[in-house]
């Protein structure tokens, strides 16, 4: 069976700065629900919803609030340093032993809970106009430019980047190229009815620039008052 688009909400277990983020309350709703709320206004009616977890207590919200999470991830590929790539390549090969094969991609992490359902659908239109694009990002212009940012070798300043302008770093900020910095809204890329994908961004991605509170990523409990605050106040996914 061959399907438009897979949406992978990745929720492992383990987060350092807050105890079990993914399931935090969030105006009486876990974390997870706002991502799997989020999938379910996506307009496409060729779809599947699937939460990935190591965790039990994960799947079985997932599952109550209408997302697929019937096999977990395994714990080796769940930890703080594994990369999108892994949990997406697991859900594939799973998928495929069911005889189910995907066009188009989507993660929605539960760390970003704000979005809007115009902005997710502009997206995934504007995402399969671009027949060029391996990928799609959310950004939002950088809130301070990386070509003033340093790294530290042998106690001496070096800076992080390059740019053909003598002394760029000393340069004024109207000189220098305007950047965008990634958030976690939404990541949307190809997958062509394979089992499995060597990148999820591939070397061609298409930016989709969010502002204000779409760029929201709960990292520290301030986060999540501001979120809580945000999706009261105004018309976002919930």
């Amino acid at each position: 069976m061959k399907y438009n688009l897979l949406i992978i909400i990745p929720a492992r277990k383990g987060s350092k700065a807050i105890k079990n983020k993914n399931l935090i309350k969030i105006n009486k709703k876990p974390l997870i629900f706002y991502s799997i709320q989020a999938a379910k206004l996506v307009k496409e009616k060729s779809k599947v919803i699937f939460c990935s977890t190591d965790c039990i207590k994960t799947q079985n919200i997932a599952l109550h609030f209408g997302a697929e999470a019937t096999f977990l991830r395994p714990k080796s590929i769940s930890t703080n340093l594994s990369r999108d790539i892994t949990c997406v390549n697991h859900a594939l090969q799973k998928y495929s032993e069911r005889n189910m094969k995907f066009k188009y991609g989507l993660i929605l992490r539960p760390t970003s809970p704000i979005r809007q359902q115009i902005s997710l659908n502009n997206a995934y239109k504007k995402f399969i106009r671009c027949k060029f694009a391996n990928s799609m990002r959310a950004v939002t212009p950088s809130p301070s430019n990386p070509y003033k940012t340093w790294t530290l070798t042998k106690d001496l300043l070096k800076p992080v980047t390059n740019l053909k302008l003598k002394e760029f770093y000393n340069a004024p900020r109207q000189m220098l190229p305007k950047t965008f910095w990634q958030v976690g809204n939404f990541d949307f890329f190809r997958i062509n009815y394979k089992n499995i994908l060597k990148s999820t961004t591939g070397k061609k991605i298409v930016p989709y620039i969010v502002y204000g509170d779409e760029t929201i990523d709960i990292d520290k409990h301030e986060d999540v008052k501001k979120s809580k605050i945000a999706i009261l106040k105004k018309n976002y996914i919930r």
